[in-house]
């Protein structure tokens, strides 16, 4: 798959329908349906640049600003990005704003430019899989863990 077709591929993240809760309440179940994930090829990361995928997301905000504006949230809702590299996907979701926290069990950064979060998923040299001789035993690994900060980029999308 090249770079035109992957983008292709993810037309229809462009325009999935949104869930948009009614109250607070609604929370957990706007964070499970508005969660969208990608994944690439190593060859292919070497194609896209940081620009395909500014294009790529500003195409989705355009969409989900359409409907949040032709839905009855008075909040707005808080579209965030974030590379997760346990899976080695770029992710984001977007939910409702009512001033809480983002949904993460660890300690995030917020920015609000894009291009770091993209810089760090392209060179991710894990795409294809972790290697294993990289994999090791859990209790080797709980050892080594140290809590990382997340970072997220977040955008507010007003009605």
């Amino acid at each position: 798959m090249n770079k035109n077709e992957f983008f292709q591929s993810l037309e229809e993240i462009v325009v999935d329908p949104l869930f948009i809760g009614d109250s607070m309440q609604d929370l957990d179940e706007e964070t499970a349906n508005n969660t969208w994930s990608m994944s690439i090829s190593k060859e292919l990361a070497t194609e896209i640049v940081v620009e395909d995928f500014i294009v790529f997301f500003q195409r989705v905000m355009t969409n989900r600003r359409e409907q949040i504006k032709g839905s009855n949230n008075r909040d707005g809702m808080l579209f965030y990005i974030w590379f997760e590299w346990q899976s080695a996907q770029i992710k984001f979701n977007l939910i409702s704003d009512y001033d809480t926290a983002l949904p993460f069990g660890c300690e995030i950064e917020i920015t609000h430019k894009l291009e770091p979060i993209i810089e760090e998923f392209l060179r991710f040299p894990y795409h294809d899989g972790f290697p294993f001789e990289e994999v090791r035993d859990d209790d080797e690994m709980e050892e080594d863990v140290k809590e990382e900060t997340l970072k997220v980029c977040l955008f507010k999308i007003n009605r």
